[in-house]
């Protein structure tokens, strides 16, 4: 299993995305650059470039299901739309620090983004933490919850339907609001560190979180919102994602992805090895780990399966992007079922 590294990036990546196709995948990263590439090999088609001046870090990307536009979160407060080609079609002046941007999840009507931003003190105007609902085309602001947040939300994303918006916070809750009026609808006491990454499966009724208390945990997204299996890991993780081969007709692959590792300051003080910044691959219902992928020189940021389940790509702290694909075994061997 050789991987392709991929040094596109100057600073530490924040997100990796493929489209719904999985033909190609988005990379984004603090140097304020957002890279697609196609996935088969790896071969840059372009950036991302806003009008004007060049955009602060990137913290989050989104493309639609038919890979017709791209939105990006800029930690300038910008949300900015372009055609998947490359042109930019809207910039709409957010405020705050932007984190997370999600397009809504109905096919053939992905005509919304939820967002959320850390408060920010400038001259003009003091911009509190808040989630945010925005309508693409055109733009306008149809939902903002502030008052009601408790504290600042590190990502937000639609739950199943788009009835619902899942927020995930620094202090170990997961909070899901109403995406219509805005009302707190559930509050878990998921983790005891900080809520790092939460996702799911496709059809968004379980959902993974992670945490930095070095945990995953996998949920119901029904009205009960009850635990279904926690994973308890040797070393904080950053992201972590479930196979899209979970609920395959033939040879399903009960298998979750995990990554993280030490924390980026604390990096210098330990030996390469001992820094656990492997990507670990879990099977999700006995609850114990298959095995390790070796990976970055510092914490994996981020990580996302490939669509058809054959691979998956990590984002590091290094600021390198890594491609790997399956062997033959994993879909022929007796201990990868």
């Amino acid at each position: 299993m050789k991987p392709y590294l991929l040094h596109i990036h100057d600073r530490p990546l924040t997100m990796v995305k493929f489209s719904y196709d999985g033909d190609f995948f988005l990379t984004c990263a603090k140097d304020g650059d957002t890279c697609l590439m196609r996935s088969d090999n790896c071969e840059r088609v372009g950036t991302y470039h806003p009008v004007g001046d060049k955009a602060g870090a990137v913290f989050a990307i989104d493309v639609t299901m038919d890979s017709k536009y791209v939105v990006t979160a800029t930690a300038d407060g910008k949300l900015i739309f372009y055609t998947f080609e490359g042109e930019q079609v809207h910039s709409v002046n957010h405020g705050g620090i932007l984190k997370y941007v999600e397009f809504n999840q109905k096919p053939g009507e992905q005509n919304m983004v939820v967002t959320c931003n850390d408060k920010f003190k400038s001259s003009a105007e003091l911009v509190p933490n808040r989630i945010m609902v925005w309508q693409f085309q055109p733009p306008k602001r149809l939902l903002s919850i502030d008052n009601d947040l408790p504290m600042k939300a590190t990502k937000v994303k639609w739950g199943p339907f788009d009835e619902t918006l899942v927020s995930i916070f620094e202090e170990g809750y997961i909070i899901i609001w109403d995406a219509v009026k805005g009302n707190k609808i559930h509050q878990l006491d998921a983790h005891k560190g900080p809520v790092t990454g939460i996702s799911f499966t496709e059809d968004r009724m379980l959902m993974l979180s992670c945490s930095k208390d070095q945990s995953a945990k996998l949920w119901t997204m029904d009205e009960e919102y009850e635990l279904v299996k926690a994973f308890e890991t040797d070393r904080p993780l950053n992201d972590a994602a479930i196979s899209p081969l979970y609920n395959a007709e033939k040879d399903p692959k009960y298998h979750i992805l995990m990554g993280g590792g030490q924390d980026a300051k604390d990096v210098t003080t330990t030996a390469g090895s001992s820094g656990k910044f492997e990507a670990i691959l879990w099977n999700m219902v006995f609850g114990e780990e298959i095995g390790s992928v070796k990976g970055h020189f510092g914490p994996m940021n981020t990580l996302a399966w490939r669509r058809d389940g054959k691979g998956f790509v990590t984002g590091g702290e290094d600021g390198y992007v890594r491609v790997h694909h399956w062997d033959k075994d994993y879909f022929t061997s007796k201990k990868f079922e």
